[in-house]
Order: structure tokens, then sequence, then C-alpha cells
């Protein structure tokens, strides 16, 4: 982590605008890193004061004599871009602006965060924040900030580091982390991000090799494309990265804008880019508790096989609801197995998979039998991850169970998981021991069985780390020519750019205004208008369909051109489009948008009454594999369809996967001049006749 090295781990801190009084940002930033044991130096800055806390207290941050690598600044954000400025004289590398004021409120917040990052980039400073509540360093003590983050409960040193946008609800999720057993390196509540921002401190964690699990609350990021590409470092490094993201509706998004001013995207966008680089999604704090509980132990499932031992069969039904959802399996156990579970276990358990031991057995005279029944169900090839449902197992006969559990992870690198519902005052020992040796427990079935499927997700993850870890970087094409500057290209024009990527397109006929229409023209036939000036022709009658014979071909293209002169007077007509009819296609749509925060992004669904519908639309960010394309056609939840439903015939799938394949290819090169591209309708064939596109809409920057 050589690049924020000497911000988690400083020689040296400044406090500017240290005060005695504590319910101020800058009592309690003094507060909190002369509390916790900090090591280094610390340096309160504020010209009202000789001494603060016992230390001296220095009129500016020219009068410090000595090494200082942070300066946590708790002023008004008026003066902060010269205190910034000193920083960068004084050689201070690192600045925690604690402070509001900024670009979150407004026009002169915009203007003064400006002139801030103006004097860090003048003097080499690199910023956390501003409104921020700073970081933390768990294992060496260290606090350089204020509120929540530095105050109890305190966190236990382990292997999780997080960043956190907000400051009080990001911190939540991290209390609740820790809540659950789970110990942390470093923390950074990262505010505003007007300088570093969360993708560099993940790719940061990643360097760090004493953190094994990344954990991220977010509310939006500027660079999309930089959050995927630290993920996938992680990934590459088998560092999971598990994400809350919040502002995810409409209310979500304006709540994010006016709270952190961080950019926000769509979050269909958001999940798309988290699938294609193998982050980890949670959606509330007590689900990222319970995965970095898993991530954290190290051990890893390497399928979707699990059994569930336990002594209460309602557990093990709750267990199985939740198992269902999260492709899980109830794998059965082999005969070898079950002799050891029929010769160990009690005569009335149920030796099935979900494995009912019975109430009670576990006592100290059946714990070898309990032990031996533990291992033989982890030496189990089949088998991939073990559930233990404790339930409401207390006292000596809970610490018995976590005892065996305990003993059998010195054999096995398989996860063991533990569900227990009683408190910690009934069952201390065994809560004491599950802390000590990292076994991860949830206070319900149904939670050990998502914590059980995520593990399994992230193996299946790896198993295409290779894939995912290096993006297609698609080759150049020669383009057909294009206008300068924004324009929206006719249909024509559309097609021909969708041509010169391989997109099937259908058999067109431009025919100019007045002339002919040529002899090979085959019906039946379609009859568009063509014009820029005019996106959505059939709104204004400039579509045809099913037109069977020249004499109707000639009416068709009339009507066509006088309803386009009569809804669009000054529109440029370059004439009539003349089409093959394809009736046997599924209707789809495919889409390209270039996104805030990813840039360009391409959207697949059903068509025709659907997409208006039931708007089932799946996204990607360009560019991307086949594998991808196939994981898109199969995510949505009209999917079957395309297998053949009722007697129909299955569609060309593999030609429908080429087809996304392609447009990504084009979203991505045709990236500076592509605003946006609708492709309506792309119609799917029977399986081997392939896709074809019968319309297409391309809008240039």
């Amino acid at each position: 982590m050589s690049r924020f090295e000497r911000l988690f781990n400083p020689r040296g801190v400044a406090i500017v605008g240290a005060t005695e009084d504590t319910i101020r940002a800058g009592g309690q930033a003094l507060e909190a890193i002369t509390s916790h044991g900090y090591s280094g130096n610390i340096f309160p800055v504020n010209p009202n004061y000789d001494t603060l806390m016992k230390l001296r207290c220095y009129k500016s941050l020219a009068d410090i004599d000595q090494t200082c690598d942070v300066a946590v600044i708790a002023i008004p954000a008026k003066h902060v871009p010269g205190i910034i400025e000193q920083c960068g004289a004084k050689g201070i590398p690192f600045a925690v602006v604690l402070g509001g004021g900024f670009r979150e409120v407004g026009a002169d917040g915009m203007e003064n965060e400006k002139r801030m990052l103006a004097a860090a980039k003048k003097g080499g400073v690199r910023i956390i924040g501003p409104n921020c509540l700073g970081l933390v360093n768990i294992h060496q003590n260290i606090y350089t900030g204020f509120g929540s983050i530095t105050k109890p409960p305190q966190l236990k040193p382990g292997p999780v580091s997080a960043v956190i946008q907000s400051g009080g609800f990001g911190n939540s999720v991290v209390i609740q982390t820790g809540g659950a057993r789970v110990g942390f390196r470093y923390v950074v509540a990262s505010g505003n991000e007007s300088d570093i921002q969360a993708p560099e401190l993940i790719d940061a964690f990643v360097d760090d090799p004493e953190t094994r699990v990344i954990l991220a609350y977010l509310e939006g990021v500027a660079d999309g494309r930089a959050l995927m590409a630290a993920a996938r470092r992680a990934l590459a490094a088998g560092k999971p990265v598990i994400i809350l993201k919040a502002g995810n509706t409409t209310q979500g998004l304006k709540a994010a804008a006016s709270h952190t001013a961080n950019l926000t995207s769509s979050y269909d966008v958001f999940r798309a880019a988290f699938r294609q680089c193998g982050i980890i999604e949670v959606q509330d704090t007590h689900e990222a508790g319970d995965y970095a509980q898993c991530f954290a132990s190290g051990r890893l499932a390497k399928g979707r096989n699990v059994v569930v031992m336990g002594g209460s069969g309602g557990s093990a039904v709750g267990f199985s609801d939740a198992a269902d959802e999260m492709g899980l399996k109830l794998v059965p156990l082999s005969d070898k197995t079950m002799a050891v579970l029929r010769e160990c276990l009690p005569n009335v358990a149920s030796l099935e998979n979900p494995v009912d031991y019975a109430a009670g057995f576990i006592s100290d005279k059946n714990m070898p039998r309990y032990q031996r029944a533990l291992d033989a169900v982890l030496a189990d090839p089949d088998v991939h991850q073990v559930g233990m449902l404790f339930a409401t197992t207390t006292g000596r006969t809970m610490f018995n169970g976590v005892q065996g559990v305990v003993e059998a992870m010195k054999h096995t690198d398989k996860p063991i998981l533990a569900f227990c519902s009683i408190p910690y005052e009934a069952g201390r020992e065994g809560f004491d021991l599950i802390a000590e040796h990292g076994i991860p427990m949830q206070p319900s079935p149904r939670r050990v069985a998502y914590a059980m499927g995520k593990l399994a997700d992230y193996y299946d993850v790896l198993q295409q780390r290779e894939r995912i870890c290096n993006p297609p970087q698609p080759k150049p094409r020669a383009l057909p020519p294009l206008p300068a500057g924004a324009a929206t290209l006719d249909e024509a024009e559309s097609k021909n750019v969708l041509r010169a990527f391989g997109v099937p397109v259908t058999r067109d006929v431009l025919v100019a205004p007045g002339a002919a229409v040529p002899a090979s023209v085959k019906f039946p036939v379609a009859v568009k208008i063509a014009s820029r000036d005019i996106a959505h022709k059939s709104d204004i009658g400039g579509v045809r369909l099913n037109v069977p014979d020249t004499t109707q071909l000639e009416k068709a293209m009339s009507e066509v051109l006088a309803n386009a002169k009569r809804a669009v007077p000054t529109a440029n007509i370059a004439g009539t489009i003349v089409a093959e009819m394809i009736t046997d296609g599924l209707e789809t749509i495919v889409g390209v948008v270039n996104d805030a925060c990813f840039g360009p992004v391409v959207a697949f669904g059903l068509g025709g009454i659907l997409a208006e519908t039931i708007r089932d639309v799946t996204y990607r960010v360009a560019p991307f594999d086949k594998i991808e394309a196939l994981s898109m056609i199969r995510e949505i939840r009209g999917a079957k369809l395309f297998d053949g439903v009722r007697g129909q015939p299955a569609r060309d799938v593999d030609a429908l996967a080429n087809l996304l394949v392609a447009v990504s290819d084009m979203a991505w090169l045709m990236r500076e001049r592509v605003a946006e591209m609708d492709i309506n309708p792309v119609l799917v064939r029977l399986a081997g006749k392939g896709v074809i596109a019968a319309d297409a809409l391309v809008v240039l920057k």
C-alpha cells in the first residue's frame, strides 16, 4: 500500500482547528488521536492556545518542526483552501477535511472546493473528504477523524478493510459487521470524495497484504469503470469485495445527491457492473456482517452441495426454503457416510439430509459419537459446506456442539456455518469459542443458507476469474462516413453502422423521393420514412407494414411521405425505405446508453407489447464477451420464451448472443461518438436461422 502508507500509518498528525471543547469536531479529533494509544507525534494547531491536552499547540502548520504526514482539518470551509496550501508548502502529503460546506451546498461551495483542489494539486496533497468522519487504523490505534467512527463500540483488529461514503449510516454498517465478530484493519469514511475516491481506496486495500476482505458502503461513484477495475484486481488477488449500495430509487438518488454529492447512476447498471467484476452485493447491514464473517474465515465453498445437521426439525425446514432460493442443493450423503451416521446417531435420528440428530444428543457422554458423525459428513466428497443448526441449544450442550465444530475444522478446509438463536448470556462459553475460532454464526437458519449461497456464488466467480479479470478488447472497425458533430442518423444510415460490426439487418432498398422502386423487391414489404429529423417514425404515420404488391407499395410510399411532410414540414427527407418483412421472429430490443458513471452500457429485453408492460430488461457494461451475453439473455424473466413454450420451437439464442457482443464492441469502439442507440426490434428467429435487426436508431454526440 505504498501510495497511502503515510495516510494509514502517519508518523505525525496535525489537528488544524484543535480545541479543548470535545463537542466541536476539532476537540473530538484531538481527543481521538490522543486517547487511543497512537504512538506518533501529535500537533494541535490553533493560534488561540499554547497547549491543548498537555500538548504544545502550534500557531500554524508552518511552525511544526517534526515530520507530519496527515493534517486533520476541522475549520470552516472558507479557510480550508488556505490550509491545504500550507500543507503543500510544509510537505504534508495527506489531509482529512472533516467539515462540509463544499459542492453539496451549491455553487458557492463548488467554487470553494475548486480552490481547495487547485491548492492540493499545486502542493501535491491528497485529500480525504470533505464532509467526512475521517479514518482509522484499528491495528495501530490511529484515529484521524471525529464522530461515531472514533467512539465506542471500539472495533477489534482483523482482516476487513472498509470504505464508507456516509459517515453515520456507513459506520452503522461497520459497527454491525463488527458486532458479528468481524475484525477490521482500516475504515475510511470518505465523504464527498473530492479527491481520493472509493475505487482508489479499494484498489489500495487490494495491495495491503493484511487485508483479506473489502467492505464498502456506496451511494454512488464518479468513475464506475475505476470501481470495476479495482474489483477485478481484488478478484485476481482472491479478496472478496462486499458492497452495500444505496441511492437506488428515485427518492434514494435524490437523497444521495444531496447527502454526499456523489454522481449516481441507474441501480440496474450498478448491479450489472457488480456481476461483471465479481462484487458481492448486499441489501442490508446484517448481510454485510453475515457475509464478512464467512469470507474473513478464509474458507471457500467449492460447490453448491450442502448438508445441515441439528436437533431442530423446524430450523431445517427454514434452511431448506432459503437454500432453494440461493440455488443450493441438499445433497444425498454417500453410503459410507450414512453407515457412520447409523452407527453414531440415536435410533430416533433422521439421517437423510437435513440430518436431525434429535434434541439433547450433544451431551458430554455422546461427544465422541457426535464428533465422528460430523467428521464423516465433512469428509464426504460430495459435500461442499456444512451448516450446524444449534437453534435454542444452551449452556454445556451448546458448548459441546461448538467444540465439535472446532475439532472438525482441524481436518477440513470446508466452510462450517452455525445457527443459534439464544442470547449470549445463555451460552457464554460456546459464543466465546465461536468468536475465538472465527466460526460464522447467524441468528436464523435462513441467514445461514443465504451466507452459504454467497460463498458458493463467489466460488463460481473464482472459476471464471481469468475471464472476468481480463475483459475483451474489441478490434477497431472501418466505419461508414458519419456526419460531424451531434446528429440523429436515419434508419438507413443507422443500419450501415450496424453492418460495419457484423450485425445482421433486413434487406432494404432506400428509394429517393420520386424515384422508381427496383423490380427486385420481394413482397410482402415494410415501408418506412427515412429522415434524420424524424426519429420516431410510427408516431407520425411514417410506417406501413405487410404491403402485399406493387400497387399497394406505391400507395404506401406516397402516404408515409405525405404524413412526414405534414407532421414535420421542415424535415430533410432522404426517401422511403422498402424492407423485407420477417414474420417468424420473437421481438426483442437491444439498446446502448452512455451512462454517467460507467460509459457505454448495453441493454437487452423483450420487445413488442412486453417492452411497455413488464419492462423485462437487463444491462451490461461494454465491452463484454459471449459468456456475458448469454448470461444477459438467461437473466430476463421471460428467458424461457427462447426455449420454446407450449409447443413453440426454440429460438436462436447463440445468434442473439453474437449480436449482443457485436453491439457491445460497437458501443465501446464508438464511445466518443455514440450518445445512444436503439435497435428495435431485433427479431430472434428459430434455432439455426439467426437474428435480424429490423429497425435501428443511432444518435451521435
